[in-house]
């Protein structure tokens, strides 16, 4: 007799994780409060990558998957991904700041092993008409990552559920689940909650411990009429972040933030996030851009699982919590969906 899957959430850790056991045979149903894909997996910074900037806090393991994942989506979806040229600018020609980075952008590459999208490069600026940057960077590190379109990728990816038979219930918001393949009055083999930062709120409710902590970090960006040729990656006016400047359909996608909220609905950028990315974009840029050059913006909250006070530091892996029936995933991102539905798809063949 096929087992029966039920999905609770539609962003992209569910939608790929319905894809995959669909594949295996299974007969999948998902449950989403609103549309697939309209929550956190919607406001993204665009980008499929394992992570350089984790390697501070020495998360290889994560790198690695990431990158892996990277290979997969731009190998499956070469319609809707692609590579990307990202450049970290330097002031001094030698410099701490500079070696870290070298030797990271090297190991980066190292744990991509065949499956890197090409070779890194430190090379002087060119002080022509076309370079954004102000005349006070000298030196730029060059190297290359994963970049998606979100939309279209995403309705690929509906596509490919439907004709997998997959069921899908939009709209539909679910009362209560329990331990034992119970959604509201279905019955199923196996429950997968699959909801982001909602997970532990989600499990409290249905009156299930949850092993981990979530920590609502919300992320905004700004659609800006600009024109770049190639993605910057640059520190933030306040030193301990980093900001991606990427070239998007003609303009450019500035992001992101990194501010703690209590909950995570209805997540909107605020004044002090705008001024943060304007001016932290500003303080790199020859030609100064204003708010009158914000086209639009978005935000999102990371389903991160909380580690310490420091978000910033805070791993972007993911943890798989089983209770008899039900499967709950905690954190993840749209770039280690894939690896996500590897996990719970030898979690289920296996039981």
């Amino acid at each position: 007799m096929i087992k029966r899957i039920g999905i609770v959430g539609g962003g992209i850790s569910g939608l790929v994780t319905a894809i995959f056991l669909a594949r295996e045979g299974y007969k999948v149903s998902i449950f989403e409060k609103n549309f697939l894909l309209s929550e956190t997996s919607s406001k993204t910074t665009k980008l499929l990558h394992g992570g350089l900037r984790y390697l501070e806090n020495f998360h290889f393991k994560e790198v690695k998957n990431g990158l892996n994942d990277r290979h997969w989506w731009l190998k499956n979806f070469p319609q809707h991904t692609n590579k990307i040229k990202i450049s970290i600018p330097f002031v001094n020609l030698i410099s701490l700041d500079l070696l870290k980075f070298f030797f990271g952008v090297k190991l980066y590459a190292l744990l991509a092993g065949s499956k890197s999208l090409g070779n890194s490069k430190l090379s002087l600026i060119k002080k022509n008409s076309d370079n954004v940057l102000n005349n006070n960077y000298k030196l730029e590190l060059s190297f290359f990552d994963g970049v998606m379109d979100d939309t279209l990728l995403g309705k690929d990816l509906i596509k490919q559920a439907k004709q997998l038979d997959i069921d899908i219930f939009e709209n539909h918001e679910i009362s209560s689940f329990d331990i034992n393949g119970k959604v509201d009055e279905q019955y199923f083999d196996n429950i997968i909650l699959a909801v982001g930062p909602w997970t532990k709120i989600l499990l409290q409710k249905n009156n299930i411990k949850s092993l981990r902590d979530i920590d609502y970090i919300k992320g905004s960006h700004l659609i800006l009429n600009k024109q770049i040729k190639s993605g910057i990656m640059f520190t933030g006016i306040c030193n301990s972040r980093y900001i991606f400047a990427l070239p998007f359909k003609g303009l450019t996608l500035l992001g992101t933030t990194e501010e703690r909220v209590k909950s995570p609905e209805n997540p909107s950028i605020d004044l002090s996030e705008e001024s943060y990315l304007l001016e932290s974009f500003n303080s790199i840029l020859k030609n100064p851009i204003t708010k009158k050059d914000i086209l639009s913006s978005y935000s999102g909250v990371r389903p991160l699982i909380k580690e310490g006070k420091n978000s910033h530091k805070a791993s972007r892996d993911f943890f798989i919590q089983k209770n008899k029936r039900l499967i709950s995933i905690f954190g993840g991102k749209w770039t280690t969906a894939p690896s996500i539905a590897r996990k719970i798809v030898t979690i289920i063949n296996n039981e």
